[in-house]
C-alpha cells in the first residue's frame, strides 16, 4: 500500500490561516467573511554547504566574520570589534578566505554591466579603486611609522579613506570587501587604535586582505591582448 507524501504547502497554509484567525486578522477570528487563501513559498531545504561557519563557497559572514555567508552593506547589523586582536582576527579571517580561491565578489564583477560602458571598464575601475586604496593605507602606515602624526588624527584618516573606498566599490558590488571596510572605520572611529605600534599593525593586515583582492581582479584583465590592440587617443 503506498503512502500519499503529505502537502507540505497545505499544511504551513492552514496553520498560517488559524494564526491569523487566532488574531483577528484579514477576516479572521470573528469576521463572517472568509479569509483570502494566503499561498506560501517554501524555502528549499539548505544543504549542509549552507550552516553557518561553512569553509567555502559563499561570502565573507556578517555576523562573526570567521565563516562565509552572504553578505550585506549594512554596518547597523554588525558589532564594531571590541579589540585590536579581534578586528586583525576578522581581516586575517577574511584574507584565508580571498587567498585560497576566486573570491565572491570577483564573480560578481566578472558578471557586472554598466550601460553603456558594459563590463571591462567596471572591472578596470574597480582594479584601480583597490589599488589606490592600497596607496593610502601605506601612505598612513609610513605616518605611524615614524610616528609624526597624533595617533587620534591617524585614525580619522583611516575611517575616511577606508569609507570613501567603500563608497567608491558599491559601484561594483564588492560587499565583501565593504563590509571589511566599514568594520575597520567603525573600529578607527571609536578610538580603536591606541598607539602607533597597533596602528602600523592593523595597516599591515588590511593591506594583505585588500590586496589579495586586488590581485584577483587585476587577473581579470588582459593586459597582454589590450596593448597589443589598442592605442592611447592622440
Amino acid at each position: 500500500m503506498s503512502v500519499t507524501a503529505p502537502d507540505l504547502e497545505a499544511l504551513v497554509r492552514r496553520a498560517v490561516e488559524q494564526a491569523m484567525a487566532e488574531r483577528g486578522w484579514q477576516g479572521g477570528g470573528h469576521a463572517t467573511v472568509a479569509p483570502a487563501p494566503v499561498r506560501i513559498a517554501l524555502r528549499p531545504k539548505q544543504d549542509p554547504m549552507h550552516l553557518h561557519g561553512r569553509q567555502s563557497g559563499s561570502d565573507f559572514c556578517t555576523r562573526c566574520g570567521g565563516c562565509m555567508e552572504p553578505a550585506v552593506y549594512e554596518r547597523q547589523v554588525r558589532d564594531t570589534p571590541a579589540s585590536l586582536q579581534t578586528m586583525i582576527d576578522r581581516l586575517d579571517r577574511f584574507t584565508e578566505l580571498v587567498w585560497r580561491s576566486e573570491p565572491q565578489d570577483v564573480r560578481r564583477l566578472r558578471q557586472l554591466s554598466r550601460p553603456p560602458m558594459g563590463r571591462m571598464p567596471g572591472v578596470l575601475y574597480a582594479n584601480f579603486n583597490l589599488f589606490w586604496l592600497g596607496e593610502a593605507l601605506q601612505t598612513l602606515r609610513d605616518k605611524a611609522r615614524t610616528g609624526a602624526a597624533p595617533v587620534e588624527f591617524l585614525n580619522q584618516m583611516l575611517a575616511a579613506a577606508c569609507l570613501r573606498s567603500a563608497t567608491r566599490l558599491s559601484k561594483w558590488k564588492l560587499l565583501d570587501v565593504i563590509l571589511l571596510l566599514t568594520d575597520v572605520a567603525a573600529f578607527a572611529e571609536n578610538g580603536g587604535i591606541r598607539d602607533h605600534d597597533e596602528m602600523k599593525r592593523l595597516i599591515e593586515h588590511l593591506l594583505l586582505a585588500v590586496d589579495r583582492v586586488q590581485t584577483w581582479v587585476d587577473r581579470m584583465i588582459p593586459w597582454h591582448r589590450m596593448d597589443a590592440m589598442l592605442e592611447p587617443v592622440p
